[in-house]
């Protein structure tokens, strides 16, 4: 197996269908940040809560923020949330933006240029536990393009496997129990 790469920031982590923590089942987390050196950081950008902004921080109604859409970033911090998103340049390259303070995130939500959501807790890797995690195919690495993030829940999660691990797919569609089939 080669070795896990480095500088994963702006790529997705597709949990391997194997994976049943449920913390990151069937999920697809944006990497924000990674090196060797400091671990990485990013957000599940699959699990919408089907709430905004304004329901988890009523001193937001009235502002370019109230109607952002609330997701599940992960487990670490998630008694609190950030803000965070991107902007497409091409079809295959984002500008990413995370952890915007409230005066530049209302900017950018204005101008309606950046496509932002609310994260309510994030996930992280200290140094090395994600490329360990990538060793043991507890992922599969994968571009983040317009198509896909148009994407929402379990549909954007099946739809990179069918792109990018098509060998995964049946494993991706079993039951939890195969004996109640």
């Amino acid at each position: 197996m080669p070795p896990a790469p480095s500088g994963l920031a702006g790529r997705l982590l597709v949990s391997h269908p194997s994976l049943r923590d449920d913390n990151f089942r069937e999920s697809v987390v944006l990497l924000h940040s990674h090196s060797l050196a400091e671990g990485a950081m990013g957000v599940i950008i699959n699990r919408p809560m089907q709430s905004v902004l304004a329901d988890a921080s009523p001193v937001l109604a009235g502002t370019p923020l109230a109607g952002m859409p609330l997701f599940q970033g992960g487990p670490v911090s998630a008694d609190r949330f950030a803000i965070g998103g991107w902007r497409w340049l091409s079809a295959v390259d984002a500008e990413l933006r995370y952890g915007l303070e409230r005066e530049a995130a209302e900017i950018l939500a204005a101008s309606g240029v950046h496509e932002l959501r609310a994260y309510v807790g994030y996930s992280g890797w200290s140094p090395g536990q994600l490329e360990n995690e990538l060793r043991l195919n507890a992922w599969v690495i994968c571009p983040f393009t317009q198509e896909i993030a148009a994407s929402q829940g379990e549909a954007m999660w099946k739809a990179l496997l069918r792109l990018h691990a098509p060998d995964l797919l049946l494993q991706a569609g079993a039951p939890d129990d195969p004996g109640l089939n």
